[in-house]
């Protein structure tokens, strides 16, 4: 067993890589995620991470032996299957374009040029070139108007990796634990007005929620729960062990404050004792990932940030429905659900996505 200071510091690194990663520095998002392996994380997250950061690189090889790495380390790790499928499906792609390059030059280079006469350009590869360059265009189009449509509204955030967001009666509240930043902003004529930054000098917010006329707030790298007072510094006044080593998201929903945890996979209906936020009942996430919870007045929502999957629940967290959601090249850091609309942040990535209800929960 590593020792849980040596753990603390691996996974610092693997946070630090998967931050790099969302900002486009792969080679520093691989040269983290090593660093994390040789102090002792050495777990199938992190090799997956590091397989789909080679594969940005090129280097399908060494992405490929992390896939594989991974899925022997956790058989039935889903993203690291679907990685290696696409990985191994764009190789294929890749091999037959060789070959039907070298094909075409073949047919372009047997018309000979005459002495006083224009060398001739064979229509085959001319036609595949155009149909090509068709086909790519109708793509593009379908592809966007699927991933965004009409109604979609996309707002500016004042972080590129949001990973908590919360609603009040005036203002949207967005958190950054890479930064260590709170934000409290209001959408005026479609644009997110930024009022006032918060600097979380102590902690790391991971997950912001609004109940009982306090802001609360979850350190993953703390591993506390935090009860905040509406002043210039959101001051804490009074902070709880979280239930789990890894808590990832909060929720109130007028009574009690609900969590998740990461690390766990449970989720956590808490008891409001002021003296002590005990978890009142514990249930089992269905995400292989938690990393978003909320609610909706009458329902309640997580998210799996592996695979893209919401969860709608009743009180008692019986699932009653499940929707997939199709983000190519996205990973999710926040998501919230309310009564209209769906509020999406991605890692790396300072778009604010608001879609309704009925565009992306297409089953409801």
């Amino acid at each position: 067993m590593p020792r849980l200071e040596t753990t603390h510091e691996a996974m610092r690194h693997y946070y630090r890589g998967r931050v790099f990663e969302s900002t486009g520095e792969i080679d520093i998002a691989v040269s983290e995620y090593k660093k994390a392996i040789e102090l002792g994380a050495d777990y199938a997250d992190i090799h997956n991470s590091m397989g789909r950061a080679y594969a940005k690189k090129g280097q399908f090889v060494e992405a490929s032996k992390e896939f594989q790495c991974a899925l022997q380390m956790n058989p039935h790790y889903l993203e690291a299957q679907r990685n290696l499928i696409e990985l191994e499906t764009r190789l294929t792609v890749i091999q037959k374009e060789k070959e039907n390059t070298t094909i075409s030059r073949k047919l372009f280079y047997k018309t000979e040029s005459r002495p006083g006469k224009r060398r001739k350009f064979p229509l085959v590869p001319v036609l595949s070139i155009v149909a090509g360059i068709v086909l790519f265009t109708l793509t593009s189009v379908l592809v966007t108007n699927m991933i965004f449509p009409a109604k979609l509204k996309k707002y500016t955030a004042p972080s590129e990796n949001v990973t908590g967001i919360s609603f009040d009666d005036k203002d949207i509240w967005l958190c950054d634990w890479f930064k260590q930043e709170i934000y409290c902003a209001k959408i005026i004529d479609d644009e997110l007005i930024v009022k006032k930054t918060y600097s979380m000098k102590t902690s790391f917010p991971i997950g912001v929620a609004i109940g009982k006329n306090y802001l609360w707030t979850c350190d993953g790298w703390n591993k506390k729960i935090s009860k905040h007072m509406y002043d210039n510094d959101l001051s804490i006044l009074a902070s709880y062990p979280s239930p789990g080593n890894n808590p990832s998201s909060l929720c109130f929903d007028g009574e009690n404050l609900w969590s998740t945890d990461a690390d766990s996979k449970k989720i956590y209906k808490h008891s409001m004792d002021e003296m002590n936020l005990s978890p009142e009942t514990v249930y089992k996430s269905p995400c292989s990932r938690p990393m978003g919870f909320s609610y909706d007045g009458k329902n309640y929502w997580s998210v799996d940030g592996d695979n893209n999957i919401i969860y709608k629940h009743r009180k008692n967290m019986n699932i009653i429905d499940q929707y997939q959601m199709n983000f190519p090249n996205k990973k999710l850091s926040a998501v919230l659900v309310d009564k209209k609309n769906v509020w999406i942040a991605f890692e790396g990535d300072s778009g604010l996505l608001c879609y309704p209800r009925s565009k992306i929960l297409k089953q409801e």
